[in-house]
């Protein structure tokens, strides 16, 4: 079948940075490239049909992002995933679960509240079909509805962060179970809806805090080393609930 205009001009003008950049965020965050992969600008260029330039653009904002490690003097590569940094990321995925589920109680409004509840049926359907791209996608929008419904942009932005580096931890904890849905975030996200809806602020928290409990219990338990530290919850962000 020949090809269309618009199709031909496209292919003929390759991908834009932003492209690129979107190209290879999803491929990193996805697994399809692993962690110390080398990116070889030249040849990726030549499977996008683009320039090194706009590749060398993506690959320092992705850099800037924390996945990918970039020397001038050296080739670029993703990321390597530092088990050690779990805590760390487990810590701050709790405080920003419970602190934007909180703010959301108090400032969401009547949209925000219909797109966490549609989000909702989304990631319960994505379980029933064992979808495990679903599930995974599911909880990310989720979590940025909510974060959207918290009113600041700056926590939005830290949240969306988070997450990208979260997904490619989770997509190595559901490949021991041949990636099949492992999920037990349901709990968490209904009592963040119900507390949103009822605008309760301290039961928004609460929730979100059960919510990361879950996913911290499941990954501590895959990845760190028995006996361990226990997993350290967020202080109470009542004092912020009373700023809002």
């Amino acid at each position: 079948m020949a090809k269309t205009a618009d199709e031909a001009a496209k292919r003929t003008r390759g991908m834009s940075a932003e492209e690129v950049y979107k190209t290879l965020k999803s491929q990193i965050i996805r697994m399809e490239l692993a962690p110390g992969t080398v990116i070889d600008d030249v040849a990726l260029g030549a499977q996008l049909g683009v320039s090194r330039q706009p590749i060398r653009e993506a690959i320092i904002r992705l850099a800037g992002e924390g996945l990918v490690d970039s020397n001038r003097n050296r080739s670029s590569i993703v990321a390597s995933f530092d088990i050690s940094s779990l805590r760390d990321f487990l810590e701050s995925i709790s405080l920003m679960y419970r602190l934007t589920s909180r703010l959301a109680a108090t400032n969401r409004r009547p949209e925000h509240l219909a797109r966490i509840k549609d989000i909702l049926r989304i990631h319960s359907d994505a379980i029933d079909r064992d979808d495990v791209d679903g599930v995974v996608e599911a909880n990310r929008q989720f979590h940025l509805a909510v974060a959207e419904a918290a009113g600041n942009g700056i926590y939005l932005t830290w949240v969306r962060n988070l997450l990208d580096h979260g997904e490619r931890i989770m997509r190595l904890y559901l490949r021991q179970y041949d990636n099949h849905v492992v999920d037990k975030a349901m709990e968490g996200h209904r009592g963040i809806v119900d507390a949103i809806a009822a605008q309760d602020p301290a039961a928004a928290e609460a929730a979100g805090a059960l919510d990361a409990k879950i996913m911290a219990e499941g990954l501590t338990k895959s990845f760190l080393r028995p006996g361990g530290q226990d997993f350290s919850v967020a202080p109470s962000f009542a004092s912020i609930g009373r700023l809002t």
